[in-house]
């Protein structure tokens, strides 16, 4: 009868429990207690219990976390690109490439009525458009990042959280079970335990391992957050990117200070977000923007507008005037080379032309036929070295401003000056003469002088307002194939960035979804071991009843008997 009564007890435990978030079915263990001998006969004592257990499979418990953890990273960084790809609004009518064709559209009514201010202007304001398309995405990129790198903060706080409980649950559960001389388990406990590690695993991938006590070690990777009675907390460290503006979280282990050996859960998910997608695609906008920026200037530098200029100051500095051009310390370092200097005499209609050579030599290994010796330093033209070529030119004066930046000056007010012909990139290293400003996609913009006046915009190529052939390379410039991006154009180079997006945020998709069918299936499986059936405890339930009334009915029949025993 006591048996009967735990069976119905613990029955009562599962169905009451059936929607319990977590609870694990328990189960009486019942066996034949101990016979003994009232004379020369052996007979049996009935059942008894020897405890209460969970119905659990700890190895399938495991693979169930694991994937959990799986599922996660692969859904975080599912969202991240999908995010992304909003961000980016590819094939709608204001994403990037959009405003890059709308920049050249431009450019192309310019050689159609190359004397229409109003069409040079317009290539001002469509120019600054895509800059700024360029800087919005790539501020929000960064945004994004921000919101990613506040959630690894909060993780550290969560591990610690939960880690703390479960040390204090490995306490408690070792007390009950430790000292147990039956099979009975501290299964209230156990279950709670099990809800703080599957809530782990979402977070970090993990790996236990249970002692005959009772006590379960946590380990993230090789970093044990639990071993014992001994937990080790994490919290955040921040890195700061010197390529980008972000100061990157990392959740670190104590005492070592590493990073938690982290692959998979959902801090493997951010950190990827973060740094792979979000921060993968911000160096290829970067490379992206510099390149266009470079290439774009360096045409558009060699070229003249409708009228030349009475004085000039380069809009990048040196961070030595004395320095070699090539190792003084500009974002696009020129080459060896010659560029065009053009003066025309407003009055007599006249234009001189003087090249201006610039030799410089890279940095090199020496001292052997395999470079290997002392390195042998850049050299050749400085921009002090410029200036003073420059000012050797009659008409025009050159120095170098106290920020070291590159100022010409007409010497006479019938002179004005323009510029041609430049095989060297000095003119667009040193902002003379260019379109576009900035080196990457945080700091790309127009010159404002294009604003101011545009009739300096670059379309002519053998003279002032002669023409437009420079005007006609600068509007085949999105077709034309260039070095720096590995032989694709401007447009081509985008493109395969936002598709490369695409073909891996579809891989991740594809991953994502295997990885939660997978935790499903697994998920199914423990359930079907571990979950309450309703059909199943019914019938349990319906068995113990019917045992307890039959061991009621065997006690009164002993009763009776002992009554006509002692009636007799």
């Amino acid at each position: 009868m006591n048996a009967s009564t735990v069976g119905i007890q613990v029955t009562g435990q599962n169905l009451s429990n059936v929607n319990t978030p977590g609870y694990i079915r328990e189960r009486v263990i019942l066996a034949t207690a101990d016979p003994y001998q009232p004379q020369s006969v052996t007979v049996g004592n009935g059942v008894t219990v020897l405890g209460v257990v969970q119905m659990i499979d700890t190895y399938l418990e495991e693979r169930v976390r694991n994937s959990l953890s799986d599922a996660n990273s692969s859904a975080q960084q599912s969202k991240t690109f999908t995010d992304l790809e909003t961000l980016l609004g590819e094939l709608s009518k204001n994403d990037i490439s959009s405003s890059l064709t709308s920049f050249f559209n431009a450019i192309d009514n310019v050689l159609n009525q190359p004397e229409n201010l109003t069409y040079r202007k317009l290539v001002a304001g469509e120019g600054m458009a895509l800059a700024e398309k360029i800087n919005s995405t790539s501020q929000k990129i960064l945004t994004m990042q921000i919101d990613l790198n506040k959630q690894v903060d909060t993780i550290a706080s969560q591990i610690n959280e939960l880690t703390a409980q479960i040390q204090s649950l490995n306490i408690e559960i070792s007390r009950i079970e430790a000292g147990a001389t039956n099979a009975t388990q501290a299964v209230g406990l156990r279950d709670q335990r099990y809800v703080a590690l599957t809530q782990l695993s979402q977070l970090i991938n993990i790996r236990t391992h249970e002692n005959e006590n009772g006590v379960v070690s946590v380990f993230c990777g090789s970093d044990p957050l639990i071993v014992e009675g001994t937990r080790r907390e994490v919290f955040v460290g921040y890195d700061k990117d010197p390529a980008s503006d972000l100061t990157a979280a990392w959740i670190c282990i104590e005492p070592t200070n590493n990073k938690l050996d982290v692959t998979s859960g959902l801090l493997h998910g951010l950190y990827q977000g973060r740094d792979e997608i979000l921060g993968g695609f911000a160096k290829e906008l970067d490379q992206y923007a510099s390149s266009l920026i470079w290439e774009f200037n360096k045409l558009y530098a060699s070229g003249q507008g409708l009228s030349g200029y009475d004085s000039l100051t380069g809009l990048e500095a040196v961070a030595d005037a004395n320095a070699p051009l090539n190792a003084a310390g500009l974002a696009y370092p020129p080459a060896n080379g010659v560029f065009s200097i053009m003066l025309t005499n407003t009055s007599s209609g006249t234009t001189s032309t003087t090249d201006i050579l610039v030799a410089l030599t890279e940095s090199q290994r020496g001292g052997d036929p395999f470079g290997v010796g002392d390195p042998i330093p850049a050299s050749g033209t400085s921009l002090n070295d410029l200036a003073a070529t420059l000012n050797a030119v009659d008409g025009i004066k050159a120095i170098v401003t106290n920020d070291n930046r590159l100022e010409i000056m007409a010497e006479s007010a019938e002179i004005e000056f323009s510029f041609a012909n430049d095989t060297s990139g000095v003119l667009a290293a040193l902002g003379i003469n260019t379109f576009f400003t900035g080196s990457d996609a945080k700091t790309i913009g127009i010159n404002s002088l294009m604003y101011d006046d545009p009739s300096k915009f670059a379309a002519s190529g053998t003279g002032v307002g002669a023409d437009t052939k420079n005007g006609e390379r600068l509007a085949s410039m999105p077709e034309m194939p260039l070095k720096s991006l590995n032989n694709l154009s401007i447009t081509q180079y985008y493109r395969s960035i936002y598709d490369a997006t695409t073909q891996k945020a579809g891989t991740v998709r594809a991953m994502a979804a295997g990885d939660a069918t997978y935790y499903a299936s697994l998920e199914a499986q423990k359930q079907s071991i571990s979950g309450v059936n309703l059909d199943e405890e019914t019938i349990n339930l319906l068995t113990f009843q019917r045992s307890y009334q039959a061991s009621a009915r065997y006690v009164t029949v002993i009763n009776e008997m002992l009554d006509s025993l002692l009636n007799m």
